[in-house]
C-alpha cells in the first residue's frame, strides 16, 4: 500500500469510529426479494399494512446521485462568476439564489428531506461517489470527461475523506429513518479522474476502498451499485465495462466478505451466454438497471428480457428511469423496483440532480411521483406545493365540465397549449381518481385515446379526471408539468 493509500486508510478509521455503535435497519435478500429487518419491504410485518400486494420485496427508490457532490474546481469553476459552458443548457453553475455553493448546505437539506420522503412511501435512494452528469445533456461537448472535478477518489484510487464523511452522514440518517442506501462508485465522465494503467490498478484500489469503508461502518443499511451504467464507450477503465466488470463485482464482494450486496446498473440488454458481461450478471447479488427513455409498455418488455436473462432467484432493481408514474406502474406490475430520475433545471426548485437542489417536493412533478408512491404504499400523501411559472403548459379540457355527469359516448380531449419557445410537449397522461388511466404522447389527446370515450371499465357515481401535461426542458431528461383535475360523475 503506497503513502496515500496508509494515510487514506487511517482517516477512514477515525470516521468510522465516530459512528454509533449498531445500526437498525438491515436489508437483506430472500430468494427474489428484499428485505429490511428479516422482513420483506412494503408488507404489514414491515411497517405497510395497505401496500400494493405487488410492492412485496421491492425498492421504490429516488435518484439522489448530488447528495454528497462538491466541485473541486469551484469557485472557479462552477461558480455565476466562473461558469461552466454547456451548448444545451446554457451557463452551468452551481451557487444558490441566495448564496455561493456550499457541499455543507446541500448535504444538510438533503437529509432534513429524508423523513418526508420516507413518510411518502420511499424506502430507498441512490448517492455516488462521483456524482451524475449535473446539466441535462451533459453539457452537450463531445468530450466525455465533465469540466467540473466531482470524484469521491483521488489519481491513485483512494478514497477522499471529505466524501466519506458526507457519504456516512447519509448512511447514518438513512438507517434512522429506515431507509437504504444504494452507494454508486464510478459515473461515466468522472471515472477518468482515476489514473488509468494496464493493469487498472488505481481503479481496483478505489473499489477496494470504498467497499472496505463501507464494510467497517457499523450499518447494513446498503447496496453496492459498482458502476453507473456499465458500458463500452463511456468508461476508461476496462474494470467498469461489461468485458471487465465482473473482476469489480468480484473485487467488492470479497473485500465486504458477502456482508453487502453488490451489483452495477445495466442499460444495453442481454450478452451472449458464457461472455464476460454475462458471468459479471451471474455473479451479482441482486440485478439493476434502467430504463430511461422507455414507454411504459418498453418498460415492461425490458423487465421481461432482463429476467429471461438474469433468471429469478434475485431482486431485480430499476434505479435510474424518469418522472412518469405510468412507467412506475409498468414496474410495480412486474414486482420490480423502480427508481424516479429527475434532472431539474439548476434552478433550486425543479429536480433533484441539476444543481443546485432543493431536496423538498417542491414542484409539480416530484409531487405527482410522491404522491403516487404514498397511494401504493397505502402512505400518508404530501401536501401539494405551491408552484408557479409562466411557462408551464396551460390545459383546457374539451367535452368535459367540472360537475358534468357523462353517459353514454363522450368526446373528450386536452388541448395543451405549450408556452416553452425550445422544448415540446413530451406526453400527456390521465388519471382517474388518482390512479394512472391513460397517456398520449402526441396530439390529440384524447382520455383513454378514444375519439368518443365510452367509459365502460369506470363505475358509475362521481370521479375524478386529472390531465398533467408534461413539457421538455432539455435535450434528454428534464422535464416539467401541469396539473389540471375536474371533478365528474358517471351515469348509465
Amino acid at each position: 500500500m503506497n503513502l496515500m493509500s496508509l494515510k487514506s486508510a487511517s482517516l477512514l478509521c477515525i470516521f468510522v469510529s465516530l459512528a454509533c455503535a449498531h445500526g437498525q435497519t438491515v436489508v437483506g435478500i430472500h430468494g427474489s426479494q428484499f428485505t429490511i429487518n428479516g422482513n420483506p419491504t412494503y408488507t404489514a410485518a414491515s411497517g405497510f399494512p395497505s401496500a400494493d400486494q405487488s410492492l412485496q420485496g421491492t425498492l421504490l427508490n429516488v435518484r439522489a446521485v448530488q447528495a454528497i457532490f462538491d466541485d473541486a474546481n469551484y469557485p472557479n469553476g462552477g461558480s455565476r462568476a466562473h461558469p461552466y459552458a454547456s451548448n444545451t443548457m446554457g451557463p452551468v453553475f452551481w451557487d444558490y439564489p441566495d448564496g455561493p455553493w456550499d457541499p455543507e448546505r446541500n448535504l444538510r437539506e438533503f437529509l432534513a428531506a429524508l423523513p418526508e420522503w420516507r413518510h411518502a412511501g420511499i424506502l430507498a435512494f441512490t448517492v455516488n461517489l462521483q456524482g451524475g452528469g449535473p446539466p441535462d445533456g451533459n453539457y452537450g461537448e463531445k468530450d466525455a470527461l465533465q469540466p467540473h472535478l466531482n470524484s469521491g477518489f483521488d489519481p491513485q484510487g483512494n478514497l477522499k475523506p471529505a466524501y466519506a464523511a458526507r457519504l456516512q452522514r447519509v448512511i447514518e440518517e438513512a438507517d434512522k429513518q429506515g431507509m437504504v442506501v444504494i452507494v454508486g462508485f464510478f459515473y461515466q465522465g468522472s471515472n477518468e479522474r482515476i489514473q488509468a494503467d494496464p493493469e487498472d490498478r488505481y481503479a481496483k484500489e478505489a473499489v477496494r476502498q470504498a467497499s472496505l469503508f463501507l464494510k467497517n461502518l457499523p450499518h447494513r443499511n446498503i447496496l453496492i451499485e459498482i458502476a453507473n451504467e456499465t458500458n463500452p464507450q463511456s468508461y476508461k477503465h476496462p474494470i467498469m465495462q461489461p468485458d471487465g466488470i465482473l473482476d469489480a463485482v468480484l473485487l467488492a464482494q470479497k473485500t465486504v466478505e458477502h456482508q453487502i450486496p453488490v451489483s452495477m446498473s445495466w442499460v444495453q440488454g442481454p450478452m451472449r451466454r458464457g461472455s464476460r458481461g454475462d458471468l459479471a450478471m451471474r455473479a451479482v447479488d441482486y440485478v439493476m438497471f434502467h430504463t430511461n427513455g422507455q414507454t411504459p409498455e418498453s418498460a415492461h418488455e425490458s423487465i421481461q428480457a432482463m429476467k429471461r436473462w438474469a433468471g429469478y432467484d434475485r431482486p431485480f432493481l430499476i434505479n435510474e428511469d424518469g418522472v412518469s408514474t405510468f412507467n412506475l406502474q409498468a414496474a410495480v406490475q412486474e414486482h420490480v423496483g423502480w427508481g424516479y430520475y429527475d434532472d431539474g433545471l439548476g434552478n433550486y426548485r425543479d429536480g433533484f440532480q441539476d444543481l443546485p437542489v432543493d431536496w423538498k417536493i417542491g414542484s409539480n412533478v416530484k409531487w405527482v411521483f410522491f404522491e403516487q408512491v404514498a397511494r401504493l404504499t397505502g402512505s400518508p400523501v404530501p401536501a401539494r406545493p405551491k408552484y408557479e411559472d409562466g411557462t408551464l403548459p396551460k390545459i383546457t379540457v374539451f367535452g368535459l365540465e367540472p360537475g358534468q355527469v357523462l353517459k353514454g359516448r363522450n368526446w373528450i380531449e386536452a388541448i395543451v397549449t405549450d408556452n416553452d419557445p425550445r422544448w415540446p410537449i413530451k406526453r400527456v397522461e390521465f388519471f382517474i381518481d388518482d390512479k394512472p388511466y391513460s397517456y398520449r404522447l402526441n396530439a390529440p389527446y384524447f382520455l383513454g385515446g378514444q375519439e368518443w370515450w365510452d367509459a365502460m371499465d369506470i363505475s358509475t357515481g362521481p370521479h375524478t379526471l386529472r390531465v398533467v401535461a408534461y413539457d421538455m426542458r432539455g435535450p434528454r431528461f428534464t422535464e416539467t408539468c401541469s396539473i389540471l383535475e375536474i371533478p365528474f360523475s358517471i351515469e348509465r
